[in-house]
């Protein structure tokens, strides 16, 4: 019969948690190489298809009507309206075509959160693109139930703060409107500062939802259980007892991703500042370098985030009674993991 060693007890031979979780697993996330390449193509494909019929769209109505690179600077409100009937097609038919490819972003986005969680549980070296896609199909379903709770959640959060109980609770009780209307205040400072934390209020809601849903992928994959709901609950439960130790590596990433936004959000306004009909082919590729730039970015602090949530739930969880999620082993996917330093079983005859 086997007995379970608790991995909480000190080992010399189990590695230290790093102690900033947020760097290690910004590294980690950027040395799968592979990884990420895969991950950020697969939305790219969605983009292209979604860019492609504009682009034959374009080629079929102007090209022949005007000289090329000359509608370079032209292609703003005005041109839009004096071509809006030769556009309405087009936009009929891109916008279903936008809603079925919204909603295979957000298949995706559960298959590749499957995927970094086998490779960054495996602990393993080489074949990262083939335990990629395994654990992309292994935990595919269950990730999806996660998505649609997570998608309540947001409804929920929405209805909260844009909703009844908002206009109930704080326009008509806290500021005494005789109806839900920010027009009646008598500030317009007021308005805004009540606006503003309105929008703030969902904002930080919005990010606790969407780590919630991490941390619960992250508990159904380390445990190998299949109920979304009670890893729901347990994640919920976890944020009330350990907010700072799971949710700060999650937040230092965030505050990251949107600095690197920010900084190319203002590259982009340098570069379209320089666009003229007669500009080279340059500033193109440099806005085409940073849009690609960006969406790398935002795959690999994606994955970085998972990889966060792993060390994180390795730092607060207990595993449940089995072979320890955390210990270096091999094996190939899905097959019997065998550990790297010593074993995790005692043997009693």
């Amino acid at each position: 019969m086997s007995v379970w060693k608790d991995p909480r007890d000190q080992d010399p031979r189990e590695p230290e948690l790093p102690r900033w979780i947020f760097l290690h697993s910004l590294r980690v996330t950027i040395g799968r190489t592979p990884v990420w390449i895969c991950a950020a193509a697969l939305l790219g494909a969605l983009a292209l298809a979604q860019a492609l019929p504009w682009h034959a769209f374009h080629e079929r109505t102007m090209g022949a009507s005007f000289e090329r690179g000359s509608l370079l600077v032209g292609l703003d409100e005005t041109f839009r309206f004096d071509t809006r009937d030769e556009r309405a097609p087009m936009d009929a038919a891109t916008t279903g075509l936008g809603g079925v490819l919204a909603l295979l972003a957000m298949l995706i986005g559960a298959f590749t959160a499957g995927g970094w969680l086998q490779v960054f549980l495996e602990h393993t070296q080489g074949e990262s693109v083939r335990k990629f896609f395994y654990g992309g199909a292994r935990f595919f379903f269950r990730f999806v139930r996660v998505l649609l709770f997570t998608l309540t959640l947001l409804q929920l959060l929405g209805w909260l703060v844009y909703g009844e109980p908002w206009n109930w609770l704080v326009l008509e009780k806290l500021f005494g409107l005789a109806k839900p209307d920010l027009h009646l205040m008598e500030s317009e400072r007021t308005a805004r500062l009540a606006s503003f934390a309105q929008d703030g209020l969902f904002a930080v809601g919005f990010a606790l939802v969407m780590a919630w849903g991490d941390f619960t992928r992250t508990r159904l994959a380390v445990h190998g259980t299949k109920s979304a709901v009670w890893a729901g609950l347990c994640t919920f439960a976890l944020f009330v007892v350990h907010p700072i130790r799971s949710l700060r590596p999650l937040a230092i990433l965030w505050i990251l991703e949107a600095a690197v936004l920010w900084v190319a959000w203002e590259l982009i306004q340098l570069i379209e500042g320089l666009l003229a009909p007669d500009s080279s082919a340059w500033p193109i590729v440099g806005l085409l370098a940073i849009a690609c730039g960006v969406h790398v970015w935002r795959t690999i602090t994606r994955g970085a985030r998972y990889s966060a949530c792993v060390l994180a739930t390795r730092d607060v969880v207990r595993p449940l009674a089995r072979p320890d999620p955390w210990r270096r082993s091999i094996g190939g996917p899905g097959g019997p993991r065998y550990p790297i330093d010593g074993d995790d079983y005692g043997v009693a005859l």
